[in-house]
Parts: C-alpha cells; structure tokens; sequence
C-alpha cells in the first residue's frame, strides 16, 4: 500500500465514524499535512473533540499534548513546572517533558477559554514554533494544533488567537435522521492504522512536490479581485498559506498538480468573521466549481423553506388551529418545491459524475432537500412517512 493510499483509509475510517463530517476529517488531515493548525466550532456534542483526538492519536511514535482549558489553567499546566533546582539559583527554566513544548501534534479543548497568563505564550509557539524558556528562546517540534471550541472568541487577544488557525470551520448537529440513527448505533472504537509519524514527515514532503500551475496562480487572483469587491480581505500570508492546503488536497486525493477541486479548502480558510462563510464559499465556488455552487444555493433554498414552515407551525400553534387544516395549501406549494429542487439536485449529480467531479456536496443537499420535504409532509399534509424519490443517475 503507497503512503497516499494509507492516508486514503485513514479519511475512509474517520468518514465512516464521524458520520456528516466529510469536510470536517478532510480539513483535519490537509492541517498535519501543511503543518497547519485547524480548529471546529460549534455547540456541545457535535464530535469535535472525538474527531480532533482520533487525528491526533493516529500516528504512531507522536509526541502528544491534549488538554481542556478552562478561564484558571495556568502557564504551569501548558508548558510545564519551574526547575525547582534552577530556580534556587534564580534561573527561571521550566521542565518541558509531556506539555505543549514537548508536543509534535496537540489537540486543545475549549481552546478560546486561554486566559491572558498564557495567550502571548501560545501566539509565540504556535506561529513560530518557538517558546521562551528561561533566558533561551528554543525551536519547539509542534506540526499541528487541532482545537475544538463552544463558541467564537471574543475580545482583541483571542482574536489574534483565532488568526493563528490556518482552516476554521463550524460544525452543527447532524441533519439527515438516516445518519442520526446511524451515529447512535456506531461502534466507540477506531481501528488502528497503520500509520507513524515518519509516514507523516514522509507524506509532507511529498505535499511540497505537487505542482501548482498557472492557471491556479490565475484563478487565485481573481477569487482575491471579487472577495476585496465585497469587502472581504484576507491578509497576503494567508493567500500563500493557501497554495500549500490546495497542494496537501491534491495529493490527499491522489493527484500529482492542483485543480480547480482543491480549491475548495479555501472555503474554510479565508473568513474571518462567520456571517461571511456563505460569501467566501460562493466566491470561491463561482471560479472553480459551480456545480457545488448550485448545491449551496439548493440547500438555502431548502432552508428557506423550512424556516417559513417552522414560522407557520408556530403561528398555528399560538392560534391553537389544527396544523394540517391551516397549512395544507401550503403545504402542497412547499412539497411541490421540494420536489422541483429535487429534480435540480438529480441533474447536478448526473452532471458531476460525467465530469467526474466530488458529489460530497451534492449529496448533502440531496439529503437536505429529502428531510425538509419529510418535515413538511408530517406537519402539513398529514402524512407519517414523506419522502422525495431520487431514481439515481442517467
């Protein structure tokens, strides 16, 4: 089995475990890949910090440092004691055996709960690989942090922090109740891979020799043209950090130069504030992949849908009218919706697999699109079981 292949299995066997989180282990293994740091988002229970420990625990041999922060961890805790010996003799050096300083891949829990004691500490070692012990300022080994995080930061020293994450992406509950079912059911265990950390070091540098044409650097300056028309600005530095994730894409996926489908790392890479996620995935999409654009634009319109349902359920409900009596009208006019983007989402994947295309995103808006129109059957035509009929490909 060639190294590519072993990664191959690896995204397989996370892909399989962390049901609904395709993006979520690609963005994880393109961050040890680049010797990026990478952090989730999101509310209690949506399995970043299982999906962050199972990466990090993955390679064989690895230095590890794991830890949940909380507002009162101190400095002693990240990166170890005071000497105790050198310390009667006024040199302040700290022992740096099992902490962050020691670590080739951490993964750090509630990560903006950082208290001021040790932000600076962590903007030093985390971007420049370095740590002030005592008088010296050492190289550390640290490849990559994956954090995990409740909410946003908030505040100007957390949101240096947070600039210190290469790829950033929000994660929600599960949606589609199939997968939901399937999670519950899910084994706890991972198997073991087959991987070390030297396969690792191998495998970056084989991320370093894939090549980046013209035509990329082209369509990179005009995805920087139309996010700058928005407003969007994403610093020079991230845009060349950039060139490095579509490379550990490419190779990630078993191909020797970068295309238009490793641009979409870049959906998770160049927003800094949330609410302008949606814009830069457009922008990005517009240049290299309108057909997962299309799939976007499905699922809004799914969403749409499904909030005005949500909104008419309520208002029935404060009316105390029977929910199918008032919204069957309705109903049919949002199911006959459902049904049209239906039929938009079968062309979209008939359309990706001629071109030979990722289908990821298509699929998710398939399954979207299946569970509103169930949603809107139950609570409005009165029917249990409501489903949209996806007959396969042409």
């Amino acid at each position: 089995m060639t190294l590519q292949n072993k990664f191959t299995t690896l995204q397989s066997v996370l892909t399989e475990r962390h049901i609904e989180r395709y993006d979520e282990v690609e963005i994880s293994l393109v961050a040890v890949l680049c010797k990026f740091h990478a952090v989730f988002i999101g509310p209690p229970g949506t399995a970043k910090s299982m999906l962050s420990e199972d990466l990090v625990e993955t390679f064989r041999g690895a230095t590890l440092f794991k830890y949940l922060f909380t507002k009162f961890t101190t400095p002693e805790e990240v990166w170890g004691p005071y000497d105790l010996r050198l310390l009667k003799d006024g040199v302040y050096e700290r022992i740096l055996t099992g902490k962050l300083a020691s670590a080739e891949l951490a993964f750090i829990d509630e990560f903006f709960k950082a208290n001021s004691a040790i932000q600076n500490t962590l903007l030093t070692g985390m971007n420049e690989r370095k740590f002030d012990n005592g008088i010296e300022r050492i190289n550390i080994p640290l490849t990559t942090v994956v954090a995990a995080s409740n909410e946003m930061p908030e505040g100007e020293e957390l949101w240096a922090l947070f600039d210190r994450f290469h790829i950033r992406k929000r994660v929600d509950y599960i949606h589609e109740p199939g997968n939901f079912v399937r999670m519950i059911r899910a084994k706890d265990e991972l198997p073991a891979m087959d991987l070390t950390m030297d396969d690792l070091r191998e495998a970056q540098a084989e991320v370093d020799e894939i090549e980046v044409d013209d035509a990329t650097y082209d369509t990179l300056v005009d995805i920087r043209s139309d996010m700058q028309l928005e407003g969007l600005i994403a610093s020079d530095r991230r845009y060349r950090q950039s060139i490095k994730a579509m490379q550990a894409t490419a190779w990630l996926h078993g191909r020797t130069v970068v295309t238009d489908d490793d641009f979409r790392i870049l959906e998770h890479m160049l927003w800094t504030n949330p609410e302008d996620a949606k814009k830069v995935s457009r922008i990005v999409l517009q240049h290299t992949n309108p057909l997962d654009q299309e799939a976007n634009e499905i699922i809004d319109m799914a969403d749409e849908i499904a909030g005005q349902l949500a909104a008419a359920l309520m208002d029935a409900k404060s009316k105390g009218v029977e929910k199918e009596t008032a919204l069957t009208k309705k109903g049919i006019e949002w199911f006959t919706r459902c049904k049209q983007l239906g039929e938009q989402v079968k062309k979209l994947e008939n359309k990706a697999v001629k071109l030979n295309r990722p289908v990821n995103k298509i699929e998710k808006a398939k399954d979207r699109v299946v569970r509103v129109a169930r949603e809107v059957g139950k609570n409005t035509i009165g029917l249990d079981h409501m489903d949209l009929k996806f007959e396969g490909r042409d």
